[in-house]
C-alpha cells in the first residue's frame, strides 16, 4: 500500500548557531573557530537531510487474519514496515489505533486502550515483520487503523510523522449458545437427517417426469409422456414438506417495536439464531435468514437468500453478527410480508425476545399457509397466547435459564 504524503514535522535545528559560527570564524579566521563553524555546518547538514529523508521510502501494511473470527477469539494484526532507502533509521515508533470493540490481548490497569505502541530500528533496504493479537469480545463488524509512523535525524532535533490509512476488517460472529437438549419436539425440525425420502409428495404441485421402475404405482403413469417417448414414465412431484429452514430473527424487544431497544434481550436473540442455524446448516438443509432488524454498517434491512453450503452459513452468520439492537418495523408485518418469497412446506424457526399477540398471529398464519413453524422466544410465553398457537400446530421453546448465562 502506497503512503500518504508526511502529515507533520516537529522540531528544528539551530542554524542561527551556524551562521554565527561561520561568521565568527571568518572574521576571526581562528583555526579553533574554523573547526567548530564546520562541525556546525556538517551537523546541520545531516539533520536536514536525515530529517527529510527519515520517512521516504518508507511503506506500510496490516493485515488482520483471520478475518472471520467468532467473538472471544484473537485474531492478529500484522504489520509490515519496508525501508526501501538505503539510509538506516536509528528509530522508528509506530502506533496502530484500535476501532471501538477492538482491545489488546491483555491490557495491564491505566493502559490505553485504544492503540498499540510498538518501535524499534531500521537498518537500509530492511522488511520488518511485527504479529500484534488483539482480543473482539463482541459480535459485530470492526476495522482497526490507522497506522501513525514516527522517525526523526540521525542527531534527534526534528521528528516526522505519517499516518497510514489502513482500515483491515475483522468480523465476529456471535458466540455458540449451549442447546440444552437437540432432541426437543420444538427443536426436531433441525435434527432431522437432511434426506427427502420420508417427505410426502403433494399431487398438486407436479415436477416432471421419470422413467418407470419397478414398484411405482399404476395410477401414476404419466400416459401421455409414455407414448410420446415410447417408454413408460412416472409422474413426479414437489414434496409437500421440505428440508428447507427460513429463520425469522425479531430484534424488537417490544410490541411497539419503535420503543427503546433491550440490547441483552437482542444478543440472545442473535446467539440463539445462530446456533440454530449452524445446527440446520450441519444437518445439510438449505438455510435462509430474514430479520426485522438493521446493518450497522449499512443501515438497511439485510436478508440472506436459501441456500446450502459454507457460503449460505457465512452469509447467515455475518447477518447476524453486523446486526443492530434496533427494528425497522414489527415482525408480524416483515414476516407476512415475506411470505411470497418462502418456499412451500418450508420449516420457519421465529426467534423473538418475546412472544406477543401481533407476532403469534403471523405464526398462525405462516402455519396456515402450509409451513412447520417453531417458535424460539427467550422470555416466557404467555399460556393464553402459546395454547393458542399450539392448538393451530405451531412448536414453541424457551431458552432455559442456563441457556441464557451461556449467552451472556
Amino acid at each position: 500500500m502506497e503512503t500518504h504524503p508526511l502529515s507533520a514535522r516537529t522540531g528544528r535545528f539551530p542554524w542561527q548557531v551556524v551562521v554565527l559560527a561561520l561568521a565568527a570564524a571568518a572574521l576571526s579566521r581562528a583555526p579553533a573557530l574554523i573547526v567548530l563553524a564546520f562541525g556546525a555546518l556538517i551537523t546541520w547538514i545531516v539533520v536536514e537531510i536525515t530529517g527529510r529523508l527519515a520517512l521516504a521510502a518508507v511503506d506500510a501494511r496490516v493485515t488482520l487474519l483471520p478475518d472471520r473470527i467468532v467473538a472471544g477469539e484473537l485474531p492478529v494484526a500484522t504489520v509490515e514496515i519496508v525501508n526501501r532507502k538505503p539510509f538506516p533509521m536509528p528509530w522508528l515508533d509506530a502506533r496502530l489505533f484500535l476501532s471501538e470493540g477492538i482491545e489488546p490481548p491483555n491490557p495491564s490497569p491505566g493502559s490505553p486502550r485504544g492503540w498499540i505502541d510498538f518501535g524499534f530500528p531500521m537498518r537500509g533496504r530492511e522488511r520488518v515483520v511485527v504479529r500484534l493479537p488483539v482480543r473482539v469480545p463482541s459480535r459485530g463488524a470492526y476495522a482497526i487503523g490507522p497506522l501513525r509512523l514516527r522517525a526523526g535525524d540521525w542527531l534527534g532535533f526534528t521528528q516526522t510523522e505519517r499516518t497510514v490509512p489502513v482500515a483491515p476488517e475483522v468480523i465476529a460472529y456471535p458466540m455458540p449458545l449451549v442447546v440444552r437438549d437437540r432432541a426437543l419436539a420444538s427443536l426436531r425440525p433441525l435434527a432431522e437427517t437432511a434426506t427427502r425420502r420420508g417427505l410426502v409428495p403433494d399431487p398438486l404441485r407436479f415436477r416432471g417426469v421419470r422413467a418407470h421402475r419397478r414398484g411405482d404405482a399404476r395410477k401414476e403413469i404419466h400416459w401421455k409422456a409414455s407414448a410420446r417417448l415410447g417408454e413408460l414414465h412416472t409422474k413426479l412431484y414437489e414434496p409437500a414438506t421440505s428440508l428447507d429452514s427460513i429463520f425469522l430473527v425479531n430484534v424488537a424487544s417490544y410490541e411497539q417495536y419503535w420503543i427503546q431497544a433491550d440490547p441483552e434481550a437482542a444478543e440472545l436473540v442473535v446467539s440463539a439464531a445462530a446456533e440454530l442455524i449452524r445446527l440446520a446448516a450441519a444437518a445439510g438443509r438449505q438455510v435462509g435468514l430474514v430479520t426485522n432488524g438493521i446493518d450497522n454498517l449499512t443501515h438497511e434491512r439485510p436478508r440472506s437468500a436459501l441456500g446450502r453450503g459454507p457460503r449460505s452459513l457465512t452469509r447467515s452468520l455475518e447477518i447476524l453478527a453486523r446486526l443492530g439492537p434496533y427494528a425497522v418495523g414489527a415482525p408480524e408485518t416483515v414476516f407476512l410480508r415475506e411470505r411470497g418469497r418462502l418456499p412451500w412446506g418450508a420449516t420457519l424457526v421465529i426467534v423473538t425476545p418475546r412472544l406477543g399477540a401481533g407476532l403469534a398471529n403471523a405464526a398462525v398464519a405462516l402455519r396456515r399457509a402450509h409451513h412447520r413453524v417453531l417458535i424460539v422466544s427467550v422470555a416466557d410465553i404467555p399460556e393464553a397466547l402459546g395454547a393458542h398457537v399450539a392448538a393451530q400446530g405451531v412448536s414453541q421453546d424457551v431458552l432455559s435459564q442456563r441457556e441464557r448465562r451461556a449467552a451472556v
